[in-house]
């Protein structure tokens, strides 16, 4: 097991990972409905050249007509996070709390950034003694989403503590196609990645409510990179652009991810519960991780699968295990956990 993922660890040979949050399967049925080899360069001849440190012109003003808010494009949605806890940070504030379990490097992060970590307990994550709050929703690892969580940000708000949602998974993708997605807090942040599956083009975004996160945000962009390459801007752009255009296929696009993510948890469901103890509603929790205790006789090494442990997430005993693989290696991956308690 891995105690904390930086990137892509080396493995023995044969060995499935199920550590790194990479949605093998969104991406596949992305390919499905639209064409992803002939995005990144069409209709730009500036590829080239230095891009705007907010972010492409075209594409920043296609995601602030969606978002209805300002918008700036980042390196993936970890720098996102970065930006929005330097702002806080220039905004005087000295801490952040977040609910408990937690995603591993958020704390580390907030560290980077002169913020303290403050962790709440329980499903009830408001408290008024917070400077700051950072509401993963859904949540990473265990796919928690508030029940009234538009109430929550306002709660925060009404109280002038900045509220930033961590919006990864906040899509059809992940939630049920009547989930109702609303403009939530001072900032929402959104990765590529886990939104279209397309991880390696490195792009996020920062929706900004709140014009003094705006100011600082886009002054971090400007200190710490000379934008977000191009050429990942433009594919992201092609690619919204098509969806957009062909807007049929994108709610099939969506519905067949969401179906596909059911499916997956289902076949995890026949782990041996003498290996891990699986939440009876997994498949009434959103996300794309399996957030599970491990139990006695389970043996990763043996088994050849790789997965991160739950102490460097607030909960030793746990395991967080990707599930967003194709249906044979979902069932390879079974078998092989399985295999250990026969």
């Amino acid at each position: 097991m891995s105690d904390i993922l930086v990137a892509k660890p080396e493995l023995p040979e044969g060995t499935i990972d199920c550590s790194v949050g990479e949605p093998h399967i969104i991406r596949d049925v992305l390919d499905r409905y639209f064409d992803l080899r002939n995005l990144n360069l069409r209709g730009s001849s500036r590829w080239t050249e230095y891009p705007n440190s907010v972010g492409n012109k075209s594409l920043v003003k296609m995601l602030e007509d969606k978002y209805q808010a300002p918008v700036i494009i980042t390196n993936g949605a970890k720098q996102a996070l970065g930006a929005c806890f330097y702002a806080l940070s220039q905004m005087g504030r000295g801490s952040c709390a977040m609910r408990s379990p937690y995603w591993a490097l958020i704390p580390p992060l907030m560290k980077m950034h002169n913020l303290k970590p403050q962790f709440v307990e329980g499903d009830n994550a408001v408290t008024e003694s917070a400077e700051a709050y950072l509401c993963l929703a859904p949540n990473n690892p265990d796919g928690f989403v508030p029940a009234h969580l538009h109430e929550m940000a306002s709660f925060y708000q009404e109280r002038g503590i900045p509220f930033i949602h961590d919006a990864a998974y906040y899509t059809h993708t992940y939630l049920p196609g009547d989930y109702k997605l609303q403009s939530l807090g001072d900032a929402q942040i959104y990765s590529v990645s886990k939104m279209l599956g397309v991880s390696g083009i490195r792009v996020g975004f920062v929706v900004c409510h709140n014009p003094v996160m705006y100011s600082h945000i886009k002054y971090y962009m400007e200190a710490m990179t000379v934008g977000v390459s191009s050429i990942s801007q433009l594919y992201f752009y092609n690619l919204l652009s098509s969806m957009d255009y062909d807007k049929e296929s994108t709610k099939k696009f969506e519905q067949d991810s969401f179906a596909a993510l059911q499916k997956a948890k289902k076949i995890l469901s026949q782990v041996s519960s003498d290996v891990l103890s699986i939440p009876s509603n997994l498949e009434s929790v959103p996300g794309m991780f399996l957030w599970a205790k491990v139990m006695p006789k389970a043996s990763f090494q043996k088994s050849k699968i790789h997965v991160v442990n739950g102490a460097p997430f607030g909960a030793p005993g746990m395991v967080r295990m990707n599930m967003a693989f194709n249906e044979s290696t979902l069932n390879e991956i079974v078998s092989r956990l399985n295999e250990v308690v026969k």
